[in-house]
């Protein structure tokens, strides 16, 4: 039979663990956004070999299960900080890598290639005609970036960071297969110390539920804000 005060315990506990997923996942959002600004600034350039790179890694990125990128940095991501640093002359055990590093490069980078098609599309909303404005007035390339273009670019581009932040806390959920504990992992623990499941889970979809409803009232506000202003 179904308890309420289980339940209500089990909400508790995995509380505790919100503010490391949410920093987690902000974290994630943050290395993904920057690594992919710069992924569509080279599609968008085209840079000579280094867009075909690029082209290659963004489909390879798209096309690879987060699970099997995940095992895949889990074991060789700390041979290559082995290797790396070895060359510089810096002892490192690839057994003391914290599996919290892994699941940040690895979703940074999962992430980097459909952040850089929100970040492409986002620019290519702003008109040219606003653009050759900006040039004739006699602005640079960086301060036409930060007067017209990113201003208009992040209201386009905010639902959709919503939705990347969003997806990134949902698979967190996966970090548990490496020992990281995040909101689902720590239902499953819950669980299993009080072999209620049910309980354990439905705490978890509440308060994924009330994450998300938080974050899309805070998100429309901000872009209500951002559309008054321009």
């Amino acid at each position: 039979m179904f308890k309420f005060d289980v339940l209500a315990e089990d909400f508790i506990g995995i509380l505790m663990v919100v503010p490391k997923t949410l920093l987690l996942a902000i974290l994630i959002l943050f290395l993904s956004t920057l690594l992919g600004g710069v992924i569509a600034l080279i599609q968008q350039y085209r840079i000579p070999v280094v867009a075909q790179i690029v082209k290659v890694f963004t489909s390879f990125l798209r096309g690879t299960p987060a699970v099997v990128l995940l095992y895949l940095m889990y074991y060789a991501l700390p041979q290559i900080a082995h290797l790396l640093l070895k060359i510089v002359g810096i002892e490192f055990n690839p057994h003391d890598l914290n599996p919290v590093v892994v699941v940040i490069v690895t979703f940074s980078l999962t992430m980097s290639a459909f952040q850089s098609e929100i970040i492409r599309g986002a620019f290519m909303s702003v008109s040219e005609g606003q653009i050759e404005a900006a040039h004739s007035l006699g602005y640079n390339f960086l301060q036409t970036l930060s007067r017209v273009i990113m201003p208009q670019a992040l209201m386009e581009a905010l639902p959709d960071f919503l939705n990347s932040y969003m997806v990134i806390i949902k698979a967190l959920s996966l970090a548990f297969l490496i020992t990281v504990v995040d909101i689902f992992a720590q239902a499953k623990i819950m669980g299993a110390m009080s072999f209620r499941y049910l309980e354990a889970f439905v705490a978890a979809a509440l308060i994924y539920w009330l994450i998300s409803a938080i974050l899309t009232a805070l998100i429309n506000r901000y872009e209500l804000r951002l559309r008054k202003a321009y």
